[in-house]
């Protein structure tokens, strides 16, 4: 997999003070059997380089509606082949799967920011990154993307709910080239300092997928130094990038999904 797709992208950032809801629809994204066949051939490639890769289910976006004070969002099923085959191979001709993650920047209690450095059996090792994941289908039983968030931070990093001060109302759209990953940013602020964090991490977090974390000032020069390295990832540079420059994001309201 290139790691180079989610440090190096053309990522739009949008902000949102919208409510989001989800909703997974009956159908499945329909691809021919020469697209199945070009897939197949390239994730039996992939798994006999990464064995630990897995198939799972890939939920991709079917429609976009604009409500006076929702985005309401329509799912459909994929498989991760679909979606990692068109990360790695942008010009194919292959029927489209916008995929949608979940994540947040998460702050503790003493000014850290709080990223996670891949592991190196995922598809993306060694990318710093938001701690945050795909949607499950398990995550949208009330419509509401931010249990992914907190599913994720669970797993990852075993920062549960009860951590969780607060949850910013505005959030941020990251879109990369081609709608190929939309992705919902929450901000959090968690009671825990960074070194209790970092304690519990070392002797509690089992999910595998990150390997350690990184913690970053909430000063200009150390969010400087991480946009400065080529291995953090393209929202995380989009978002901190603006903020830093003291730049306006515009509103999702007035992307146009298609």
């Amino acid at each position: 997999m290139s790691s180079q797709y989610v440090c190096g992208n053309n990522t739009k950032v949008f902000v949102c003070n919208d409510r989001v809801s989800l909703c997974l629809s009956e159908t499945e994204i329909s691809l021919s059997e020469a697209e199945r066949d070009t897939i197949n051939k390239y994730w039996k490639e992939a798994v006999d380089k990464n064995p630990d890769l897995f198939d799972g289910v890939v939920l991709s976006i079917k429609s976009v509606k604009k409500l006076s004070h929702e985005i309401k969002i329509e799912l459909e099923k994929t498989r991760y082949s679909h979606m990692t085959y068109l990360m790695n191979h942008k010009n194919e001709n292959i029927t489209k799967c916008r995929a949608v993650a979940v994540g947040g920047n998460i702050v503790t209690a003493d000014g850290y920011y709080v990223f996670g450095k891949m592991s190196d059996h995922t598809s993306f090792p060694g990318v710093i990154q938001c701690i945050g994941g795909g949607l499950s289908e398990e995550d949208i039983f009330d419509g509401d993307p931010v249990h992914t968030f907190l599913r994720e931070c669970r797993e990852e990093i075993s920062v549960t709910s009860d951590d969780i001060v607060s949850i910013d109302h505005k959030k941020y759209f990251y879109i990369r080239d081609n709608q190929s990953t939309v992705g919902i940013c929450y901000t959090a602020r968690i009671g825990l300092t960074k070194d209790t964090l970092l304690q519990r991490f070392e002797e509690t977090a089992t999910d595998g997928e990150i390997e350690s974390l990184v913690f970053v000032n909430e000063t200009y020069e150390a969010i400087s130094d991480l946009l400065m390295q080529p291995s953090v990832v393209d929202y995380a540079k989009a978002i901190f990038g603006k903020q830093l420059l003291d730049q306006s994001f515009g509103d999702i309201r007035e992307y146009d999904f298609g």
